[in-house]
């Protein structure tokens, strides 16, 4: 039997490419809609996610896109990496937020020494990675951190994978995938984290009455 995998690599390339592109087209006027947004319910979790960590600390932010909010507020105490898929967010965050140095990548495929990072940030960026690839995903991200880091990422509360035409109303359309808030902690806890805190939080981007479950998990020392 032929194996579909050809087939599931062209599918994934072809949703990445889809939120690249959108990202490109919508950078500045996203950056202006997300920079804002009070990020209040954000804060507890960035400050557990940080509570360890001093001044010469480097932190991993998977997805930061042009650097609103929380890849400005983690680059003013310690040393912050960025990685994003969209060229057009990464030209913004280098002018916005200097003090952080940024990668143009894809964060299922980039590749970091082992515990190369005291924290990681994954805030709203997962779920525009196929489902599939999240496992894998998470394991590398357990390599990435220090014995005792920590990982903050808002993933999906429900099981759902499309797209969104006209998303926000920007003329872009975007794709997700993710699978449902206990599948999701599943996950995290099988690439070896210890779950120290999990809540379910209403979207901040729109007023759709969507929600993300919000998760600080630890590499155990």
């Amino acid at each position: 039997m032929a194996s579909d995998t050809p087939g599931r690599d062209r599918r994934a390339s072809d949703a990445k490419r889809l939120v690249a592109d959108a990202y490109d087209r919508i950078a500045q006027p996203f950056r202006e809609h997300t920079a804002g947004v009070v990020s209040a319910r954000r804060q507890p979790y960035l400050d557990r996610l940080t509570e360890r960590l001093d001044s010469s600390s480097r932190v991993l932010d998977l997805g930061c896109g042009s650097g609103a909010p929380s890849t400005a507020w983690l680059s003013d105490r310690y040393r912050v990496l960025g990685v994003d898929i969209s060229r057009g967010q990464l030209e913004i965050a280098r002018r916005k937020v200097p003090a952080a140095s940024y990668v143009l990548g894809d964060m299922a495929s980039v590749a970091f020494r082992p515990a190369s990072f005291d924290a990681i940030a994954a805030l709203y960026s997962t779920i525009h990675v196929p489902r599939e690839e999240q496992p894998a995903l998470l394991t590398r991200l357990h390599t990435f951190l220090t014995p005792g880091g920590r990982l903050f990422a808002v993933m999906g509360a429900k099981a759902w994978e499309g797209t969104e035409e006209d998303w926000l109303g920007m003329g872009s359309t975007m794709f997700w995938s993710h699978y449902d808030a206990q599948t999701n902690l599943s996950m995290i806890e099988r690439a070896g984290f210890h779950v120290l805190r999990h809540d379910i939080e209403p979207d901040y981007i729109d007023d759709a009455g969507g929600a993300h479950l919000f998760v600080i998990a630890e590499r155990p020392r």
